[in-house]
């Protein structure tokens, strides 16, 4: 992990954005790419003037849509981040911050009560809106866990406690970016660039796949 951090130097997304903007960036993101998710954003910033709880409760479905059709799933999307604006404006008047100053536990449990908010977005807005000790985990983030063999099940939930039992709180955001990065840039789920890995030598799964062609070049060989 330390490894990773000093490959790919923390580039905080997160930085200069409010919690609910967090909190709706990372509704956005699903099922889209970066770039399509801060269009999103810009889009509800152009059509709203500012995004908060009051404002985006009080707009319609199909306002919010426009605005995030760069996202991709607007339709899906915009009654979601409406309904978590919504709930957020009537019972937390409108500020994800009172929330993110509850312990770590009570405010991940008053995040996934949100509607349409699961674990992994509550762990994000956690993570990078309130300074939580957690670990999010996306696509890359769980793929690395598995080739490393941090664990072997596809749960969110098991994948997230064995990378906290395994990382200082301190570090997790730090690591968490740093897997996601190494992830987009070599760590792929088709054709992944071990070659060029800085951290090949302790991954399990490279391990296997050496291993794998030493034996048929063997089997080639004595053929």
């Amino acid at each position: 992990m330390a490894v990773l951090e000093r490959t790919y130097p923390m580039k905080d997304w997160s930085k200069g954005m409010t919690a609910f903007e967090v909190l709706v960036s990372t509704v956005l993101s699903q099922s889209t790419t970066i770039a399509n998710e801060r269009r999103g954003l810009e889009g509800l910033r152009t059509a709203f003037g500012q995004i908060t709880p009051e404002i985006l409760a009080g707009a319609g479905d199909d306002e919010i849509a426009a605005a995030i059709w760069h996202a991709g799933l607007a339709r899906q999307k915009a009654p979601r981040i409406r309904r978590i604006a919504k709930s957020i404006w009537e019972a937390w008047n409108g500020r994800v911050e009172r929330i993110l100053e509850l312990p770590t536990e009570a405010a991940r449990a008053a995040l996934m009560a949100l509607p349409g908010v699961g674990p992994k977005t509550a762990d994000v807005v956690l993570a990078m809106a309130g300074g939580h000790p957690t670990f999010p985990v996306d696509t890359h983030v769980a793929r690395i866990a598995r080739r490393w063999n941090f664990v072997r099940s596809s749960d969110y939930e098991s994948i997230r406690a064995a990378l906290e039992r395994r990382t200082p709180p301190k570090k997790r955001k730090s690591w968490h970016l740093a897997m996601i990065a190494h992830g987009r840039a070599l760590c792929r789920a088709r054709n992944p660039r071990c070659d060029e890995c800085p951290v090949r030598s302790d991954c399990d799964w490279y391990r296997r796949v050496r291993n794998r062609r030493r034996s048929r070049a063997r089997r080639a060989t004595k053929g």
